[in-house]
């Protein structure tokens, strides 16, 4: 017969607990893109237009100024859990999304590589190294890759801030 005496109550109390706290926590995997899936884009938490990119700009910005993004933003593709957000669809071949950010300076437009996803809710971070503008506003794509005659990208506009 077992017993549980006072000294390992406690103990004996808490495992249970302490098991289901460890399960909870365990870190969750995410789900792989694939082919004839609807994604959301997401730009810094933000799935509607316009996305804020803040920019290491500091003082007056004068027009056509470049710079560097801050640390610590990301862009991501989300399931599409409402109809709000500029969705996508990854076509009949997809299995990751390129996402570019294409921005006009005067006459001249340029489409900056971010990076690729191969699942959604993975943070892809912005890279410090970019060169984007102080100021004004582009275009996020996140295009399905390998691409498809079905395949949708998703476009957000992004507003770049240069700090005060």
């Amino acid at each position: 017969m077992f017993r549980i005496s006072a000294r390992t109550a406690p103990a004996a109390l808490l495992a249970p607990a302490l098991v289901a706290v460890v399960a909870a926590a365990a870190p969750v995997s995410a789900t792989a893109i694939g082919p004839n899936q609807y994604f959301v884009a997401d730009v810094n938490g933000h799935v509607i237009s316009p996305a804020p990119i803040e920019m290491a700009c500091f003082g007056p910005i004068y027009p056509g100024e470049t710079g560097h993004p801050l640390a610590g933003q990301y862009v991501q593709v989300l399931p599409p859990d409402t109809a709000a957000g500029s969705i996508g669809f990854t076509g009949s071949a997809a299995d990751a999304i390129d996402v570019s950010i294409i921005y006009s300076l005067g006459t001249i437009t340029r489409v900056v590589p971010v990076g690729q996803l191969t699942s959604y809710g993975t943070k892809l971070a912005i890279s410090t190294l970019l060169t984007l503008p102080c100021s004004g506003s582009g275009t996020a794509v996140f295009d399905p890759t390998p691409t498809s005659s079905t395949a949708k990208a998703a476009d957000l506009t992004v507003d770049f801030i240069g700090q005060p």
